[in-house]
């Protein structure tokens, strides 16, 4: 065997610092000690005979050859992965993260997206969390929930935004009527998804009516948990109308105003541009396509 052939740990090192331009940067990603991802950038630099970095006081910076070999190096572990992947007996797996408030909404995609795609495993795990840090946790995509996405190493497609309206349970409602005035709301108990009760008052400010308070108000940790406690007849939630559409489809909740107010938010599926897995565009395609 050619002794110059770098190893896959080598490529790897080196397309992760060709992208962060640190070694302190690439370290993180890779899970190492910066002095190991140094060790292996030399390592290949000997067996290729070949500078591929300019090292500056404050980071580096790849010279022409490195410019040149960093495209070909990617498709030669693309290849790699690919080839692997055709032959495994193992089912290409995807390690996804969504905040607990949209599994409801998304839990019957990833089951259909499973039966179009049988051979790609899909492992969601929910979280009250509404970011993801891919550089120390080992998911391969991750639902956000934030206004943007402005991190320039990650890839990011909005599935949707967030747009606001009560919901609550068809039994608070009377007999034969299926809406309630503003005024009216105040009368029953307000359920809230945050402490600062943020999404009342930005779709009371849309409506007019800020200074309109209820006499009773129950607080909750997430949003998923509030709009539970709606269709449980306990009160009114403001709920996002396409994470609520399934349950007023099925006549568990009612949306009782037709008022809905965007917030300036929305659900991002986001992923790192660094992303070696073959199966990730997939599904992200898949969903897109689902969710328009």
């Amino acid at each position: 065997m050619n002794n110059r052939l770098p190893s896959t740990k080598e490529m790897q090192a080196f397309i992760v610092t060709a992208e962060k331009l640190k070694f302190t940067s690439a370290a993180q990603v890779l899970n190492v000690t910066q002095g190991a991802v140094s060790r292996q950038i030399i390592s290949l630099e000997k067996k290729l005979d070949i500078t591929l970095f300019h090292r500056h006081a404050r980071g580096l910076s790849l010279t022409e050859k490195g410019q040149h070999f960093l495209p070909l190096i990617k498709q030669v572990l693309q290849q790699m992965k690919s080839a692997v992947e055709q032959v495994s007996t193992i089912k290409p797996l995807i390690k996804l993260k969504a905040p607990s408030c949209i599994t409801t909404w998304l839990l019957p995609k990833i089951m259909a997206f499973q039966q179009a795609y049988p051979d790609i495993t899909v492992a969601l795990t929910s979280s009250i969390k509404h970011d993801t840090n891919f550089s120390s946790e080992s998911f391969d995509a991750a639902i956000c929930y934030c206004t943007e996405i402005k991190d320039k190493s990650l890839i990011s497609e909005l599935l949707f935004e967030e747009v606001l309206t009560p919901v609550c349970a068809p039994s608070l409602l009377s007999e034969g009527k299926n809406q309630l005035s503003i005024t009216a709301m105040k009368n029953m108990p307000w359920l809230h998804s945050t402490p600062q009760q943020s999404d009342w008052s930005l779709w009371l400010a849309d409506a007019g009516s800020t200074s309109l308070t209820s006499k009773h108000n129950q607080h909750f940790a997430t949003l998923d948990v509030a709009v539970s406690a709606a269709k449980q007849g306990f009160g009114i939630s403001i709920g996002d109308v396409v994470l609520a559409s399934l349950d007023v489809a099925s006549g568990a909740l009612v949306m009782p105003h037709p008022l809905q107010v965007k917030s300036g938010k929305g659900y991002y599926l986001a992923s790192s541009k660094t992303s070696n897995n073959l199966s990730l565009p997939i599904l992200v395609s898949w969903l897109l396509d689902h969710t328009k």
